[in-house]
């Protein structure tokens, strides 16, 4: 069965959360539940989380995490090595972007991801793609030709390097493999309008 892909734009710095289903089914995958948390309540219209997927631990994409997994008893899973960042304002970005040195609401528990991940019949690949963050990955169902790329990849550009585990070198490797994906693979970012892995691949001459 097709797949189902909603965008909801979230808080101050505009940051994707996908809602994502696969037709027929009354579940869904929630990817970075950034802030709003009743927006996107609204946007769910009582459909079942069935996990709450994070594509790194940077505050604007978690800011919902903790309430959500609370209302619906979904699994959290998050990149090993940003799993100390979800719940500390002073390396997860909040502090020195916001100036707010604490987070809100219930703390965040959340699991590693492994190579694999399952949920609501959907297959996902993980791919680690640390340079934005030590932990950052892509999200990756490959039936379906869908990417989705948190922080790693955007539209005509990629993420910062210069917070808290930041690695140019890093993201040089992780932009590299993701760009050796197949050139219909839609990706869906973190942050602006969708792309494809062939137009991001031929904009910077490769």
């Amino acid at each position: 069965m097709p797949i189902q892909i909603h965008c909801v734009c979230c808080g101050e710095i505009g940051e994707n959360a996908w809602l994502v289903r696969r037709e027929g089914r009354d579940d869904c995958v929630v990817i970075d539940p950034g802030d709003e948390y009743p927006k996107l309540k609204r946007a769910l219209e009582g459909r079942r989380v069935a996990a709450i997927l994070l594509t790194h631990g940077h505050f604007d994409h978690i800011m919902a995490v903790g309430p959500m997994a609370v209302d619906t008893h979904a699994p959290v899973y998050v990149g090993r090595d940003d799993m100390e960042m979800l719940n500390n304002a002073a390396i997860n970005g909040r502090a020195g972007l916001m100036g707010i040195t604490h987070m809100d609401g219930p703390a965040i528990e959340a699991a590693p991801y492994g190579e694999k991940l399952s949920a609501a019949g959907l297959d996902f690949t993980v791919l680690p793609t640390p340079g934005h963050s030590r932990g950052s990955v892509c999200l990756y169902l490959p039936d379906e030709h869908a990417l989705f790329s948190g922080d790693t990849l955007f539209q005509a550009g990629f993420g910062r390097m210069d917070l808290y585990g930041g690695s140019p070198a890093q993201m040089r490797d992780s932009l590299r493999r993701l760009f050796a994906l197949p050139p219909e693979t839609r990706v869906y970012p973190g942050h602006g309008m969708a792309t494809t892995i062939g137009d991001e691949r031929s904009r910077y001459g490769l």
